[in-house]
């Protein structure tokens, strides 16, 4: 959903930027680990205003969903699951309006269609994480070979290469990844050892996660519910249906987590709220150090044609995983919630791809409205 909202706010409303270059900077971003969408707008601040606006752009942009989900992280039972059971449904049809809106931002031509056609099968048949990699490398020597987009010449004056952000990204990690290790034998050392594992976890798979949210949630699984058994499977799963019906970026799912892994290790208010800002700064500072660090050597790789030419098929694979993603969540939906034994549900999954055809009611209400007939409608 991310994309087609920047387009209509930032392009057709604020004008900030032309379609174009909100595309292309989306297709460069997806190119790098972190989050694609949370690094789309970052990098667009940095465009317009350096990194004292980009900085500012990510704060507006995460705070909200942080906030929430931190609150219900630490709440005890903020909301029962009679009251969230329509988040499926309305996630559902959310998934199937985001198709339609990235189909409709692919250059036409076939060589785009066919990569957006191909990386969503694929991500739809194959579970593997190298899948969103390997798409988007697809997507790019297609366009290169058979794509139609004509050569523009970049104009705009290079930015300075911060070489400084890409040696503080590593430092943290091998930091945080060498503490990680020897403290992985004993965890509870000195009452730190928890916090700084949580803190290694979560900027870890900030580094190392391409593909956006799908990628993060299998990483989740493995790191907080298989490998340490910091969450409950359950725990996870209402997360990540939270974050569906959540304004900003998925990877807040980390503020969600490592909140709620801070209560179970039996840490109280202060600890589990430590663990919202340990999360939040974590998931998101390794994807804002590369954008700083890359978006100028970007200003100068794109002014070649064979780079512009690869960006249509890099965006292209990217519509073409969310067309996955619908496919995966819907099929799995709609097996376990048959039309003629769930009315309800099926009749919010209509009535919210109306709306949001019909563009007349923004997406908080949307969610709200359907926590409310969680609330009032019979089960």
């Amino acid at each position: 959903m991310h994309i087609p909202y920047f387009m209509r706010r930032l392009v057709d409303e604020k004008r900030f930027c032309d379609k174009e270059t909100l595309l292309d900077i989306n297709a460069f971003c997806s190119i790098l680990p972190g989050p694609s969408t949370t690094q789309t707008i970052t990098a667009l601040g940095f465009r317009l205003g350096g990194p004292s606006l980009a900085f500012q752009a990510l704060m507006a942009w995460l705070l909200p969903g942080a906030i929430v989900l931190g609150l219900l992280a630490i709440s005890p039972r903020f909301l029962a699951h009679k009251e969230l059971r329509f988040l499926p449904a309305m996630v559902a049809a959310f998934m199937v309006y985001a198709v339609a809106s990235m189909f409709r931002l692919i250059r036409p031509g076939m060589a785009n269609y066919f990569v957006f056609a191909v990386a969503g099968i694929a991500a739809y048949l194959i579970s593997s994480p190298l899948v969103f990699p390997l798409g988007i490398l697809f997507g790019a020597v297609i366009t290169v070979q058979f794509g139609n987009r004509p050569f523009q010449p970049n104009k705009a004056p290079f930015g300075t290469i911060r070489w400084a952000n890409l040696l503080l990204l590593v430092i943290i990690f091998l930091t945080v990844g060498i503490g990680g290790y020897f403290l992985s034998a004993n965890e509870k050392l000195l009452g730190i050892g928890q916090p700084i594992i949580l803190f290694e976890n979560t900027y870890r798979m900030g580094s190392l996660a391409f593909g956006g949210g799908n990628t993060l949630a299998a990483m989740a699984v493995e790191q907080y519910v298989i490998h340490k058994p910091r969450l409950t499977m359950e725990e996870l799963n209402t997360g990540l249906g939270l974050i569906q019906g959540l304004p900003g970026p998925n990877f807040n799912l980390a503020v969600y987590m490592n909140g709620l892994a801070m209560r179970n290790y039996g840490y109280g208010l202060l600890g589990q709220l430590g663990g919202c800002v340990l999360g939040m700064v974590a998931i998101f500072l390794p994807g804002t150090l590369l954008i700083f660090f890359a978006y100028p050597i970007w200003d100068r790789i794109r002014t070649y044609p064979i780079v512009q030419r690869s960006l249509d098929g890099i965006f292209s694979a990217s519509a073409g995983f969310i067309l996955s993603a619908a496919l995966i969540i819907n099929l799995y939906y709609w097996q376990h919630h048959h039309p003629s034994t769930h009315p309800w549900d099926t009749g919010l999954f209509c009535l919210t791809l109306i709306i949001l055809i019909s563009k007349k009611i923004p997406t908080p209400f949307i969610v709200m409205g359907t926590i409310l007939a969680g609330v009032f409608l019979p089960l």
